[in-house]
């Protein structure tokens, strides 16, 4: 098997030295081929070596990670962002389906961050990492995303929230509905998509088992159970305690 052969960028000398001291005791198939303590010598580096990956700090001097992935015409490298918590640009990472480590890293998800890339890079013809592209065009609004990686076999579908029509959970999974009749599954649980949705206000739980997106909704019954009809004819029950909320929102988004 070959190596995965990659390249650090951090500003700093103790986090590179880390990195690569985990990559050489935990991940025999993954292999350093040099490092960079800012923006410019980090593109430098990429132009001549070439890498498979790149384990990039999102905050350094003279420009963050994201000014330097603009720089490039073409991304045809895999991107590991390691970063400090921030609720925003993690928000956008996992919209984008896009890998992320948190500091301090943690060698589990390090070697399965490793690992999705080597399917990925068996599964799909190298070329640009239209990941990485929708990333940075999201970027210019973290706050109010608007779109959505999601996985179908071997591709990857960007589909606007606005096209999803409700989330179902399904045990640990959560099966996604689009106004088209078309349907994903992803490995997250529905609360997990709750929690992603939450500064989305057209998202709602309405029970235990389904998010709705209320512009979606056509009408509703006035008595139990309650029952929401949505645009393209799907019925869903409806949590008797969620139903005044619920309502509440729509008279918002209404207005």
């Amino acid at each position: 098997m070959n190596k995965l052969k990659g390249i650090i960028i951090d500003d700093e000398a103790n986090g590179r030295n880390l990195l690569r001291r985990l990559i050489a005791e935990f991940c025999p198939d993954v292999e350093v081929i040099g490092e960079a303590r800012n923006i410019d010598g980090g593109y430098d580096l990429i132009m001549l070596k070439k890498p498979d990956f790149v384990l990039l700090d999102i905050q350094m001097p003279g420009g963050n990670g994201f000014d330097l992935l603009k720089r490039f015409d073409k991304i045809d490298f895999e991107i590991i962002f390691v970063t400090s918590y921030n609720q925003y640009a993690i928000k956008a990472f996992k919209y984008s389906a896009i890998d992320y480590l948190l500091k301090p890293v943690e060698i589990t998800e390090m070697v399965d961050a490793f690992e999705r890339i080597r399917r990925k890079s068996l599964s799909i013809v190298p070329g640009k990492n239209d990941s990485i592209v929708f990333l940075l065009d999201n970027l210019s609004g973290i706050e109010a995303l608007t779109n959505i990686a999601l996985q179908k076999g071997d591709k990857v579908h960007y589909i606007r929230l606005s096209e999803i029509s409700y989330l179902e959970a399904e045990s640990n999974y959560t099966r996604i509905f689009t106004n088209d009749g078309h349907w994903f599954v992803h490995s997250k649980t529905l609360k997990y998509f709750e929690d992603l949705l939450s500064d989305n206000n057209s998202f709602f739980r309405i029970a235990k088992g389904f998010i709705v997106n209320i512009e979606q909704v056509r009408s509703y019954t006035k008595s139990e159970p309650f029952i929401l009809t949505l645009q393209n004819g799907v019925e869903l029950e409806m949590s008797r305690r969620k139903k005044g909320e619920l309502l509440q929102r729509m008279s918002e988004k209404s207005c």
